[in-house]
């Protein structure tokens, strides 16, 4: 007996998982960079963009290819003074790297139209929001499950609508409440079948001894 409901796994093609950086970035889903406040996560992924936007290569060694276009949207830190001499300094092609004027158009959230707007427009084959916690509007309660579920279902929608990797940057922060914020978020993303998850933490530098 057929059901109207229900689709056999006979019946779906099986498609390998398009990488932008195996196995960290994947092309059309959802990633969570997150670790403490110092730990190199914006430095970490400025040199990426860098790279992806001259055709460089990957921190560990791979071509990227051909050049691509970014999306870089950060709130904390200045455009002129701060970003752009840091995407100088790692060697950019910042003709492919862009960005929503937030001085110009205030009041931007992670789910915001107008991101997909300059999805739909530029076509970046990488968007970076940077940090996820400056974005976050006032209807969007990540302690709700159900509405920070439907929050990421929409932005994985766009990744995989648009064909492009979606990274996310969590600060961990010394007050607990947003702590958990950010801890219900992963757990949610893990839930969803578009997230991956990686953290950065420092690692302590060993100390030899003296001879």
């Amino acid at each position: 007996m057929e059901s109207k409901l229900l689709t056999l796994y006979s019946d779906v093609t099986a498609m390998p998982v398009n990488w932008l950086w195996q196995p960290y970035i994947a092309i059309g889903k959802i990633t969570l960079l997150q670790g403490d406040p110092g730990c190199g996560k914006s430095s970490m992924m400025m040199n990426l963009i860098a790279e992806l936007s001259k055709g460089g290569t990957a921190p560990d060694g791979r071509a990227f290819g051909t050049p691509q276009r970014i999306i870089y949207q950060c709130s904390e830190d200045g455009a002129k003074d701060t970003i752009k001499p840091r995407l100088i300094a790692a060697g950019a092609d910042c003709s492919n790297i862009a960005f929503i004027d937030e001085e110009i158009y205030s009041g931007l959230t992670l789910d915001d139209e107008r991101i997909r707007e300059a999805i739909t427009e530029w076509r970046p084959r990488l968007v970076v929001i940077d940090p996820i916690q400056s974005y976050i509007g006032n209807d969007s309660d990540l302690q709700i499950p159900g509405k920070a579920r439907k929050l990421m279902r929409r932005i994985g929608m766009w990744a995989s609508t648009y064909n492009c990797a979606v990274v996310l940057i969590g600060h961990f922060s010394k007050k607990k409440a947003q702590k958990t914020c950010i801890v219900d978020l992963v757990v949610l993303m893990l839930l969803l079948p578009h997230a991956v998850y990686f953290r950065l933490r420092k690692v302590p530098r060993m100390r030899m001894s003296e001879s």
